[in-house]
């Protein structure tokens, strides 16, 4: 196995954690924080998974970008232009957000960012690899792995909590008269108070709670967008100057509605100003990076590209796009199937709106990238499938003829050969899935209204259970993690690795059933023991991909392409998640993403080992 000679002036600690932090910033806002921003926006549960698992899917990608990196250029290069352009995307979406048709523009700006973020991450890797020897890789894959996960937390914690504070509205106390009282709903059990600090949940549905999280009834709801309400002395409640609902005040004794004392609050920010500043936040932070970036990573005689195909750029450039388009057409025409079959399937179950198998079902009106060509559900998917299947059939055959007998054609053939590429090719799929689909909907699990099963989560909770519990927990599991697999070797240490990552899906599944308050302490554990199995299952994960990309020549290539397939498996799980979730709700996704564990685990028994990776 070829390896790498240690460099005496090559300095990790300057350049790894900084990357890495930078690494996850673009992931997260797209995958995670714009779940959370477009269900501000007021866009369907369905919509989000749906769109925000597409514009992913460049991370999916990876796979076949991998060799235009490796074989075109120093990784330091596209390190340091693919950071610029991923700020220059997040500040622009940040603004567009103020803007009509907000949705729409964003998803294309924020696809576009991924797109140069899965560039920029397959340099990362393939700098890391390339000027780091193996023991080195092995010591700092925790530190990697940590940091990754800071700057998601960063951008999932920190950002939406400063969101919280920014865009809530003021509590106003409400004090009933003697032998009065008003009711709430606490998970799912009734209870009466004669006082209470109400305010309103803008992660859910715009409840008015108390100040524990506990929903007002008979429910009050405020639009979405409101920056000021206000309560009149009658109970009347105003959102600006709308009537919107009149407290039920029960009281012994019958007799008029007895008065209440009135109060007005306002926000700070209106919801779309809050997520346009805080993203301008995140995005300033992460160009600082940037500037620390062309200053800390080194230029090194081994950041060179894997053949001498130099003066290829354009060739490889038309061979890359090729390959792309296949991967995009490829993917639309098996969405197409996949949803056809799924209509057909619900047809032959009884065909029922209402019924259990709904999320299975076509939409009437049926879209193609927002359009909709009247149709139906069936016809439009068909037209999909009768546009996308011509371009992949001359993707296809114009890959295959132009990447043939190239270093490309090598990069990727060469991963394919390899020893127990089955195996591997199992491992990488579905180590990951069941985690994925957690990590997919969790969030919107914790914040959705309750009576859709969701914990109604208020953004600055949320927030600070991501900023406190998650930090926490991904720090100790990440170094645990390294650690655990260096002390026993990877052999050995993987099993219980992996079962400690997908443990605390148990934890979701039982929050979705027993509908703890959104103020019960018990989210914060829940929290720290995801991110602390995570980071501690994920450590070996990156080991052993770093391993299967030095088996051969093309080290950032085959990085590349096992880092993207296990980004599919992220893609697919998300889409897949959205669609259980419109079926059987957060308990059936929890269960599914249990049951899917399962495959990813047996596949430590199948794929190879070598004993110098036992003792890594």
């Amino acid at each position: 196995m070829e390896t790498v000679a240690p460099t005496p002036n090559i300095r990790p600690w300057l350049f790894v954690p900084v990357l890495y932090f930078m690494q996850a910033v673009p992931v997260t806002v797209v995958q995670e924080v714009s779940t959370i921003f477009y269900k501000d926006l007021g866009v369907p549960n369905a919509a989000i998974a749906q769109w925000t698992s597409l514009i992913a899917l460049p991370w999916s990608l990876q796979f076949l970008l991998g060799p235009l990196v490796d074989l075109n250029g120093p990784k330091r290069a596209w390190i340091l232009k693919g950071q610029f352009l991923i700020a220059l995307g997040l500040g622009l979406a940040a603004l567009l957000l103020q803007v009509p048709h907000a949705f729409e523009l964003t998803l294309l700006l924020l696809g576009s960012t991924a797109m140069v973020s899965a560039l920029c991450n397959i340099a990362t890797d393939g700098f890391y690899i390339l000027t780091l020897d193996r023991t080195r890789q092995a010591a700092f894959v925790g530190v990697q792995t940590t940091f990754y996960r800071l700057g998601r937390l960063f951008c999932a914690g920190l950002l939406v909590y400063a969101l919280g504070l920014l865009t809530s509205l003021p509590r106003i106390d409400v004090q009933c008269p003697p032998g009065s009282y008003l009711r709430f709903l606490d998970g799912r059990k009734q209870i009466v108070l004669t006082e209470a600090k109400l305010g309103v949940n803008n992660s859910a549905g715009g409840e008015l709670t108390d100040e524990k999280g506990r929903i007002l009834q008979p429910i009050i709801r405020l639009p979405h967008g409101t920056t000021s309400w206000s309560l009149e002395s009658d109970g009347t409640v105003l959102a600006g100057s709308s009537a919107v609902g009149r407290l039920e005040i029960l009281h012994r004794g019958g007799g008029p509605l007895p008065t209440v004392q009135s109060g007005k609050g306002s926000a700070w920010l209106a919801i779309e100003l809050g997520w346009t500043l805080v993203l301008l936040l995140g995005t300033g932070i992460y160009f600082g990076g940037h500037v620390w970036a062309r200053r800390a990573v080194p230029d090194t005689a081994e950041d060179v590209p894997a053949s001498g195909d130099a003066g290829e750029l354009g060739r490889n450039v038309r061979r890359t796009v090729a390959v792309v388009a296949l991967g995009l057409s490829g993917y639309f025409v098996l969405n197409a199937l996949v949803r056809l079959g799924a209509h057909g399937l619900w047809l032959l179950l009884g065909g029922d709106p209402l019924g259990p198998w709904k999320g299975w079902m076509l939409p009437a009106s049926n879209r193609i990238l927002g359009m909709d060509f009247q149709l139906g559900g069936a016809g439009t998917e068909v037209l999909q499938l009768a546009i996308c299947l011509p371009i992949a059939l001359a993707a296809l055959a114009y890959a295959r003829k132009s990447i043939k007998g190239t270093p490309m054609g090598d990069a990727f053939s060469s991963f394919v050969r390899q020893s127990g590429f089955w195996a591997i090719f199992g491992f990488i799929l579905f180590y990951r899935f069941g985690e994925a689909m957690v990590t997919k909907m969790s969030p919107l699990f914790l914040k959705d209204a309750v009576e859709v099963g969701g914990l109604a989560v208020p953004n600055e909770r949320l927030g600070l259970i991501k900023g406190v519990a998650g930090v926490a927990g991904i720090i100790l599991g990440g170094i645990s993690g390294g650690y655990f697999a260096s002390r026993l070797g990877l052999r050995r240490a993987f099993l219980p690795m992996a079962v400690l990552m997908h443990l605390p899906n148990l934890l979701y599944l039982w929050a979705a059933l027993a509908h703890p308050a959104s103020t019960s302490p018990l989210l914060f554990g829940i929290d720290f023991l995801d991110q602390f199995g995570y980071g501690f299952g994920f450590a070996g994960y990156s080991v052993y991909l770093m391993w299967v990309a030095q088996r051969g020549q093309f080290k950032t290539s085959h990085y590349a392409i096992g880092t993207g397939m296990g980004a599919l498996c992220i893609a697919v799980a998300g889409i897949l998640s959205g669609v259980l979730f419109a079926n059987f709700g957060y308990v059936g996704v929890f269960i599914s993403a249990m049951v899917f564990t399962v495959p990813g685990t047996l596949m430590l028994f199948l794929i190879p080992y070598e004993d110098s990776l036992a003792r890594t």
